[in-house]
């Protein structure tokens, strides 16, 4: 199994994902942070002044910078699908994953293998958001009170980071069973717009409101208002892992049967 994590490491430090996909999260924080910065000088809609904390839930400062990480998160888990699509659809059209199998490797582990990578473009991709938000809304507004910086900080990102898997797990599966990058990287961003739907739709009618917690996507967009809630942590964390379970097992029992050509 090291060896085969070993060889996908590699992979992924060459993989024009790896070179692309921070720099794109990069330029969104840093937008991020400009167009916070227009909202609290004067942006109105139809006449009506607001706020940051009006659209956001929070004033910008640098030490909120973990906020707004979940603020945008919407953005990771398209991220994360189309990088599932460039590193693992890739390797089915230049037959390294033929070549693989045609050496004995094991296709479980192959597969756990590439899903550990993309979790870890997952982490880094986060991670450098984090740090040009942080780092954005304090040249712009002042770090501010910092107190709990790193304790609020670290659950934010944790947490996060447990909830977007699923869609490491998502995109992962959808790589594995459909080899083209394009129809792979399209069914799961319809996942993720249907699941956003989804939670406004069961979210919005008292009918279908028990049906919201069992959704992925209800705990991505929902931390930022239940930072402290205990209950909601664990229920999102629970959500997340039986999501990336399932999805692992799924994949690799189709994986197994697949005839690599």
């Amino acid at each position: 199994m090291t060896k085969i994590l070993d060889a996908d490491f590699y992979k992924l430090r060459h993989n024009i994902g790896f070179k692309l996909l921070p720099l794109v999260v990069i330029a969104w924080s840093i937008v991020t942070s400009c167009f916070m910065l227009f909202i609290e000088n004067g942006a109105t809609v139809e006449g009506e002044y607001f706020t940051n904390a009006d659209v956001f839930g929070f004033m910008p400062a640098g030490y909120l910078g973990a906020h707004a990480l979940s603020t945008i998160s919407n953005v990771y888990s398209m991220v994360i699908i189309v990088f599932c699509g460039l590193f693992i659809s890739t390797e089915f059209t230049q037959g390294t994953i033929r070549n693989a199998v045609c050496a004995g490797v094991s296709r479980a582990k192959m597969y756990i293998s590439k899903l550990a990578a993309c979790a870890a473009m997952l982490a880094l991709c986060m991670f450098v958001s984090l740090v040009s938000l942080v780092t954005g809304f304090t040249v712009l507004y002042g770090f501010g009170d910092g107190a709990g910086f790193f304790r609020d900080t670290a659950m934010m990102f944790a947490m996060q980071f447990l909830y977007h898997l699923t869609y490491a797990g998502i995109g992962c599966l959808l790589s594995f069973l459909i080899p083209n990058i394009a129809f792979a990287v399209a069914a799961g961003m319809v996942i993720v717009i249907f699941e956003g739907v989804l939670v406004e739709i069961c979210t919005a009618f008292d009918a279908l409101h028990g049906i919201a917690p069992l959704i992925p996507q209800y705990y991505v967009t929902r931390l930022n208002d239940n930072p402290g809630n205990f209950g909601f942590l664990v229920s999102g964390a629970l959500v997340s892992i039986v999501f990336v379970l399932i999805t692992a097992v799924i994949g690799c029992m189709a994986f197994r049967r697949q005839d690599i050509k």
